[in-house]
């Protein structure tokens, strides 16, 4: 079964193509690429059900949360993934053996999700805002340790060319299931949902993180060779010289902190739908349908182009995304009324998801095959951090859309994007 989901996804047995990963591992090269796209479906499906720009911000609102907890999802969410990364890279060099780390992570995640659907089943108003807010933190936090060591894992165990593919193919799967709860969503007829049926898609968040671990826990992983580190802090501030040491990858992080003004922009199209259609619960259903059907689809076409070129996928999806957003804030100003504000909006979820798929997989991609073994793990660290700093600054970005509108906003991040777009395809290409 392993041996066929691998070769139907890169239509050969082709492991002459192992230059960049052991022989031991090039082995068992399907094996591995079948359960790290079961441990990601699981993990990606779990992030969708419990996505704190759409479910969590609706939950919030609807257990009468301040409005102070509720903008504060978004960047607790992605920075505090990011923040720390530099000292758990240096701590996990310590260790031949990294796929626990991902292990530990992904059972903390669970823990913390169930912990939210509790909390909403138990509480409301500020209390209820501010547990899941702390809970979110915890979250985070133990996301970020996934995050650097699937990377790792993913340089260790798969060949370049075959990485945007896995990655690509575990969007695909995870975007389709969520598609299905997105229907039930827009289907739904009334003005709001039970809090229960929102606590039910956290505790299913949860069990996924569950058998993501069961799933990671299974990869055949050969060892690393440990890093003498006495200082995890030390380690992590001499990481900083790579920044001065290599301007590929200084470009790359430039670049990278552009691009992530599609990602910030995502939840301004969610408050102008929002205010367009009354906040019917069937609008909610129709961007998750949106967001989810751009996965689907496009994971897998962003994967193959991101081996071919991860430079190009960058590049392009980082000026369609700047597109969107200025069609966007000039069609923010037409009334359609509440029908023709739900698909307009649909719509624009939709295209706008299509190109923040096609940047994590170009950046993902492109930072792994820029590094090598010795320094993967680092990279990706130094990277995730500055963007962690990059992402928690621009909360007062919701303080902007107080003054001067969402439009505007959403406009300021469109401009940022082209010019990410810009920044990224003057990058060389990576091999």
């Amino acid at each position: 079964m392993e041996e066929k989901l691998y070769q139907w996804t890169v239509g050969e047995d082709d492991r002459e193509f192992c230059k960049d990963i052991s022989e031991d591992a090039c082995a068992v090269v399907p094996q591995n690429f079948a359960r790290q796209v079961f441990a990601s479906v699981a993990s990606k499906t779990g992030d969708q059900l419990s996505a704190p720009g759409l479910v969590l911000s609706w939950l919030l609102t609807a257990l009468g949360a301040p409005a102070a907890a509720i903008g504060m999802l978004v960047p607790v969410r992605e920075s505090g993934s990011l923040l720390p990364q530099m000292i758990v890279g240096g701590v996990m060099r310590q260790f031949p053996i990294r796929k626990w780390f991902w292990v530990v992570g992904s059972l903390i995640q669970c823990a913390a999700v169930v912990g939210m659907g509790l909390v909403a089943l138990s509480l409301t108003g500020a209390a209820a805002g501010w547990s899941i807010v702390g809970l979110l933190v915890i979250f985070s936090l133990a996301r970020g340790i996934n995050s650097i060591s699937s990377k790792d894992l993913l340089g260790k165990t798969i060949p370049k060319t075959r990485r945007g593919r896995m990655s690509g193919l575990a969007s695909s799967i995870s975007g389709g299931i969520a598609v299905g709860v997105g229907i039930f969503f827009a289907l739904n007829p009334a003005e709001e949902l039970p809090v229960g049926l929102f606590a039910g898609l956290l505790f299913a968040a949860g069990a996924l993180w569950l058998i993501g671990a069961w799933a990671m826990s299974r990869v055949i992983e050969m060892p690393s060779d440990a890093a003498d580190v006495s200082s995890a802090w030390k380690d992590a501030v001499a990481s900083l010289h790579f920044l001065r040491e290599d301007p590929v990858f200084l470009r790359f992080c430039i670049a990278r902190a552009l691009l992530a003004s599609t990602v910030l922009s995502m939840p301004f199209y969610v408050v102008l739908a929002h205010e367009a259609t009354g906040g019917k619960i069937a609008s909610l259903g129709i961007l998750m349908v949106a967001g989810s059907l751009a996965t689907a689809l496009s994971g897998a076409a962003w994967g193959r182009l991101s081996d071919s070129s991860s430079r190009k996928t960058l590049a392009v999806a980082g000026l369609s995304a700047g597109l969107v957003g200025c069609l966007t804030a000039g069609l923010a100003g037409i009334d359609l009324g509440r029908t023709g504000s739900v698909w307009m909006y649909g719509l624009l979820f939709f295209l706008i998801g299509l190109s923040h798929t096609g940047i994590r997989m170009g950046r993902k991609t492109y930072i792994v095959d820029h590094a090598n073994a010795d320094n993967r793990a680092q990279l990706v660290a130094v990277s995730n951090t500055l963007m962690g700093i990059v992402l928690l600054l621009s909360g007062s970005f919701g303080l902007l859309a107080d003054v001067v509108g969402e439009r505007v906003v959403i406009l300021v991040f469109a401009l940022l994007g082209i010019g990410g777009s810009l920044l990224a395809s003057t990058l060389p290409e990576v091999e």
